[in-house]
C-alpha cells in the first residue's frame, strides 16, 4: 500500500511537471533566471528545438530539423535556413580537463566571428563530462565554461547546453548551462525496449529541480544499443512528450558507420515530430 501511495504521489508530480512544461514552452522567448541567480539564454524564440547531431547534411532540413551540430569552422556551411549548435570541443572525461583551453575557445570565437554570426542558435559545451564518475569538479568546470561563452557572446537569444547521462548527476549540473540535454537509450540488442527508463529519468529530473531540458533520442546502433523500430521510436517520443522537454536531439545522423538516412521508416517518425511536436504520439 505504501508503494501504491508513493506511485500515486509520483504520478501527481509528473502531471504537474507536464502542465508546467506547456507553460514553459510557451514562454521560452522571455529571459529566464537560472537556479544560480544568473540570467539564462533563451533556448529559442519559443519553438521546439530539433537538433540533428554529427552532420552538416542539408537533407536534414527536409525532415524538419531546425538546428545542426557543427564545429566553429563549419558554421558557414549551414546554408539551408537552419541554424548551428556549435560544438566547443568537449570535456576529457578521463583527464578531467577541457579539450580546448579557454584561450583556444577565445581564439575560435574571434577567428570565426561566432558572436557576430547570424546562423548560430547556441553552443554545445560538453557531452557526458562525468560519465565515468571520476571528475568531481566537472560541473564547476562546465559552469565556468558556460560563463566564458556568455562573456564572449552575450546574446541571450542563444543558449548553452550540456548533455548529462547519469541521473545522480542532474542536481550537480543543474544551472551550469542554460539547457541540459539528457540521453536515455531504452532499446538494447536482443531485448525489447525498457519502457521504464524514460519515465524514471523524468522523475529524477523533477527531483533534481531541472526544468529546462531536452531529450536525446536513440536512433543509432553501437555495441549494446540497437536501431529501434519505427514503433519503438514512436514510443520513446511519446514518453518524452508527456514531459516539459524543450526539444530533441537525434543521436545520430551518422555514427560508427551507421547512417540514419538508411532508415527512412525512422526519418518519417522524426519528421512527424519535428513538424508537429505538440501532437501527442501514442504511448507504448
Amino acid at each position: 500500500m505504501a508503494d501504491l501511495r508513493a506511485r500515486r504521489r509520483r504520478r501527481r508530480r509528473f502531471l504537474a511537471v507536464f502542465a508546467s512544461g506547456l507553460l514553459l514552452v510557451a514562454t521560452l522567448s522571455c529571459r529566464q533566471v537560472s537556479s544560480s541567480g544568473e540570467p539564462d539564454g533563451s533556448a529559442s524564440s519559443g519553438g521546439f528545438l530539433s537538433v540533428a547531431l554529427n552532420t552538416t547534411d542539408p537533407a536534414t532540413a527536409r525532415y524538419g530539423y531546425s538546428l545542426i551540430d557543427v564545429t566553429p569552422e563549419r558554421v558557414s556551411q549551414v546554408t539551408t535556413g537552419q541554424r548551428a549548435l556549435v560544438w566547443l570541443g568537449g570535456y576529457d572525461k578521463e583527464r578531467c580537463v577541457w579539450n580546448w583551453s579557454d584561450a583556444e575557445v577565445r581564439d575560435r570565437f574571434e577567428r570565426y566571428a561566432l558572436a557576430r554570426s547570424p546562423g548560430i542558435a547556441g553552443y554545445f559545451v560538453a557531452d557526458e563530462p562525468n560519465t565515468n564518475r571520476n571528475c568531481p569538479l566537472a560541473a564547476a568546470d562546465v559552469r565556468d565554461r558556460s560563463a566564458l561563452v556568455r562573456a564572449l557572446d552575450p546574446d541571450t537569444d542563444r543558449f548553452t547546453v550540456v548533455n548529462v547521462d547519469k541521473p545522480e548527476h542532474f542536481a550537480a549540473f543543474r544551472g551550469t548551462t542554460d539547457v541540459m540535454s539528457v540521453n536515455v537509450y531504452p532499446c538494447l540488442v536482443g531485448e525489447p525496449c525498457d519502457w521504464s527508463k524514460i519515465p524514471q529519468v523524468l522523475e529524477r529530473l523533477e527531483e533534481a529541480g531541472v526544468t529546462r531540458y531536452m531529450g536525446m533520442l536513440q536512433a543509432f546502433s553501437f555495441e549494446q544499443w540497437r536501431w529501434p523500430t519505427a514503433e519503438e521510436l514512436t514510443g520513446m517520443i511519446a514518453q518524452w512528450q508527456r514531459s516539459a522537454w524543450l526539444g530533441q536531439m537525434t543521436f545520430s545522423w551518422e555514427y560508427e558507420g551507421g547512417e540514419l538516412a538508411e532508415h527512412p521508416e525512422l526519418l518519417r517518425v522524426l519528421k512527424r515530430l519535428n513538424d508537429a511536436p505538440h501532437e501527442l504520439f501514442p504511448l507504448p
